[in-house]
């Protein structure tokens, strides 16, 4: 069935085009990308990785972003180190030491003794005292990139890898499918001018604003929990911060009760220097009753009064003013037929963690490469079914955790101030803390103990790295998940199927490699110890004759591909002599054989297949000549 009949309407078929970018050269795609944020942008260049043909659409003239996103975290990072961008985005983001506080102040200045004053912090991102811990699960870290700065990087890294594929000023008016494809049609918002394409498979990252209405996609949770403006601006603030190593600072004043208790939060923006005389920044405050002011002086005003800075002082240049309604709710679906929903079109979270860019861009990473395999005949369509099955349950988690996060932080604050209340009675109790005498040493004790011990949502290591998948693209092996009193704050390094592979340093020709950079999007990994490396290539060569996805044999060990030079590696693989380990593009388990089977080739080939989604009588025949065995 043509794209046109099926949709009943007249438009018309576009091959050129002069608006806010060309239009495609051909009538129909494998994949078409709504969306060309965070999420979009990062599906293309893995696609364009993995070369897939694509198609990306964004309504918006340019790739800007709002400046509310900024944390980039270190399984981001990971993600971005296996498309190589880690170096460019460390390089335009914030040093780690310049981000690894994150406190609650008064406001940075005022009249008073009361005003200026830091309630507490805690260390954050992986900084302070944390950085042994998170050095030992990740070899990234995070940074502090805001999305207006992040999103330019990631479209200029689209359309270097797939030039002409990537299209702005892009509008989507309807999107349909059947069993024959899925069938888009758009507006060019300079000309007007409305074409259409057809493609096997849709990646919607468009926020929920039109694919998701349009076939129905429903939310689960609370669509607004808040408000607030987000002011970019840039100022000279150095003369009332005193401290380089903070990140974001949240503002309790009695005289500006806001959202819960914050009057408002300050977030450093860089771009260029990252202490306290950074150029740039960002001021979230409430949304006055009339709205979001019109008049800049307003604007400049409210920012003023929530930062506590002297008004003759205070001479900043504002960039943008937008109004963010806070959320946190996420999709009743994630895969509807041929359409998989990304970022924000799957979750919607507050601020506290910093988890809706990240989450989007692991949305990303397990949908493209799942629809690779699809595109290329390597796995059945069925295979799509386990985003869903994956990534719901990771978007159900780091919404709950986010939304009980940021109530956690205010509750805890009150319950040592024993009270928080407007106006006077507010001053009172940060009175009783400040005081000199020795209610207020026990109550600043009191307050510094529940800082360290709460979690205000900046040392998040479990969720973040300790996700565990289930369903048909994992094979179980018969082994609980690792013991964990606190899966939120702590991660568990485990190599058990359905786990993130685990950090491990190990060397090559004197350099040095960490066991997440054996994942590569294009293909499977097959880690083994080198005394099995023959009997291994063995069974990835019978294994091509039922599965034609490239498998690439790595070992580690002596006389290997790779040497584990500091022992961790096989302290946490689960492994016996002759065992191996699958790593699946994302850098998951996908199986574990503990020990080298009577079988190999078998073994190897039914865990493939069950991972792709078919029997083995069903699997597509490696292709003469497909290099289906690959060997360092």
């Amino acid at each position: 069935m043509s794209g046109l009949s099926h949709r009943g309407v007249d438009v018309e078929r576009i091959s050129n085009s002069n608006g806010g970018g060309s239009a495609p050269s051909a009538d129909r795609v494998p994949v078409l990308i709504v969306g060309g944020g965070v999420a979009g942008l990062s599906a293309s260049i893995m696609l364009s990785r993995m070369g897939v043909e694509h198609l990306l659409v964004e309504r918006r003239r340019e790739a800007a972003g709002l400046p509310k996103a900024h944390i980039v975290s270190a399984k981001t990072m990971e993600i971005f180190r296996q498309l190589g961008l880690d170096e460019v985005v460390y390089k335009a983001g914030s040093p780690l030491d310049r981000m690894e506080r994150f406190n609650w102040m008064t406001s940075l200045s005022g009249p008073t003794p009361l005003h200026g004053r830091e309630i507490g912090y805690v260390d954050s991102w992986g900084g302070g005292d944390d950085v042994p811990r998170y050095a030992r699960a990740t070899p990234c870290v995070y940074t502090n990139l805001s999305q207006t700065k992040l999103e330019p990087v990631l479209f200029g890294e689209a359309e270097r890898s797939a030039p002409g594929s990537v299209r702005y000023g892009q509008e989507l008016l309807t999107i349909t499918q059947d069993d024959d494809g899925a069938y888009a049609t758009l507006r060019d918002v300079t000309t007007g001018k409305e074409w259409s394409i057809e493609t096997d498979y849709v990646l919607a990252a468009d926020a929920g604003r039109t694919v998701g209405p349009q076939i129905g996609v429903g939310w689960i949770g609370e669509k607004q929990i808040g408000q607030a403006m987000i002011v970019h601006f840039s100022a000279d603030l150095h003369s009332w911060i005193d401290d380089p190593r903070v990140g974001i600072s949240i503002f309790l004043s009695p005289d500006n009760i806001g959202h819960g208790l914050w009057s408002g939060a300050l977030v450093k923006m860089g771009p260029t220097r990252w202490g306290t005389d950074a150029e740039e920044w960002v001021c979230h405050v409430g949304v006055p009753e009339g709205g979001v002011p019109e008049d800049e002086a307003e604007v400049v005003s409210l920012v003023q009064r929530t930062l506590g800075v002297p008004e003759e002082d205070f001479h900043p240049v504002i960039h943008s003013v937008n109004k963010w309604s806070i959320g946190g709710d996420y999709a009743d679906r994630l895969h509807v037929g041929r359409i998989l929903m990304l970022g924000d079109a799957a979750h919607h979270h507050p601020p506290a963690g910093g988890l809706g860019l990240n989450t989007a861009v692991a949305d990303a990473q397990n949908a493209t490469w799942k629809i690779a395999q699809v595109v290329k005949g390597y796995a059945s369509p069925s295979l799509l079914h386990t985003y869903e099955e994956e990534r719901q349950p990771v978007a159900r988690t780091v919404v709950d955790q986010a939304v009980s996060t940021l109530i956690a932080e205010t509750d805890a604050i009150v319950g040592v101030l024993g009270g928080f209340e407007q106006g006077a009675e507010g001053w009172a109790a940060l009175e009783r803390l400040f005081s000199a005498n020795e209610e207020g040493v026990r109550l600043r004790a009191s307050m510094a103990k529940m800082f360290r011990e709460t979690n205000f949502g900046t040392r998040m290591l479990g969720v973040e790295l300790g996700q565990q998948y289930t369903g048909s693209a994992v094979v179980p092996d018969g082994t609980e998940p690792p013991a964990n009193d606190d899966p939120i704050r702590e991660y568990v390094a485990s190599a058990r199927p359905g786990h993130r592979v685990p950090h491990a340093w190990i060397e090559r020709d004197s350099q040095r490699f960490s066991t997440i950079d054996l994942a590569k999007l294009d293909r499977f990994v097959l880690v083994v110890d080198p005394a099995a490396r023959t009997a291994w290539l063995e069974a990835i060569a019978g294994a091509a004759r039922e599965a034609a996805t490239p498998i690439e044999l790595v070992t580690i060990g002596e006389h290997g591909d790779y040497v584990d030079v500091t022992h961790n590696w096989a302290d946490v693989n689960g492994l016996a002599p002759g065992g191996a380990l699958l790593i699946r593009p994302d850098s998951f388990v996908g199986w574990r054989c503990a020990t080298l089977p009577a079988d190999a080739t078998g073994a190897l080939t039914d865990a493939v297949c069950s991972l792709l989604g078919l029997p083995p009588s069903e699997f597509p025949v490696a292709v003469s000549g497909h290099d289906a065995v690959m060997s360092l």
